[in-house]
């Protein structure tokens, strides 16, 4: 008896942990995600996508003209892998916006996004019905958990940068109007001066090798 209950034991503790560890993602878009490795804006597109067509995967089910008798599994497992996949989104946007990627149109892209993923899962938890919210109800407020707090992030992360791309821009600005207002010199010819002023004609303006961005 003890031997049977050790092996239960065993087993169910291996079944937790294959779950914890489901991996949302199969094997051609673990593949993408490994190709898209030094490319961090394709890589925020790649999971944008895969989170989409989770999305799309829910939406089909749930305005299915006859429920199969494991839809609401199917739809809980769904909402379960956008939530994961909403999570990864958020983890790499924050480590690519640590190094000072620009991420101005990816960040629109996912704000937009998941605004349209939110208003689905609205949608889905508007028209279930008493058994299947009861059954899905959880994986349905993490996956909308993930995405509200994933927006909430992206919207900081654009005003952010925005705000430092713009000063940027402001600072190169002023440094070379200084820097342009210091190269007059001598020797070099004079153009005419109506006023009697005696001005005197300015360098060509050196090419900058700074972005504009």
């Amino acid at each position: 008896m003890r031997t049977f209950l050790a092996v239960l034991l065993i087993a169910l503790s291996t079944l937790a942990q294959a779950q914890a560890h489901h991996d949302p993602l199969n094997a051609r878009e673990v593949e993408a995600m490994r190709e898209s490795a030094q490319e961090p804006k394709k890589r925020v597109d790649l999971i944008l996508g895969f989170a989409r067509e989770r999305v799309m995967a829910i939406e089909r089910l749930r305005t299915a003209a006859k429920s199969g008798p494991n839809d609401t599994a199917t739809i809980a497992s769904l909402l379960t892998d956008l939530a994961t996949l909403i999570d990864e989104l958020d983890d790499n946007l924050s480590m690519y916006n640590g190094h000072s990627e620009d991420l101005r149109r990816p960040l629109s892209r996912v704000l937009d996004a998941e605004a349209e993923f939110q208003k689905k899962l609205s949608e889905l938890g508007e028209s279930a019905t008493p058994m299947q919210k009861r059954r899905f109800a959880a994986a349905l407020e993490d996956a909308s958990d993930s995405l509200k707090t994933s927006s909430e992030s992206a919207r900081a992360m654009l005003a952010d940068q925005i705000q430092k791309k713009g000063e940027a821009k402001g600072k190169d600005k002023g440094d070379h109007d200084d820097a342009k207002a210091s190269r007059s010199g001598k020797g070099q010819p004079q153009s005419a001066d109506p006023t009697g002023m005696g001005g005197i004609g300015r360098t060509p303006e050196e090419p900058s090798n700074e972005p504009r961005f």
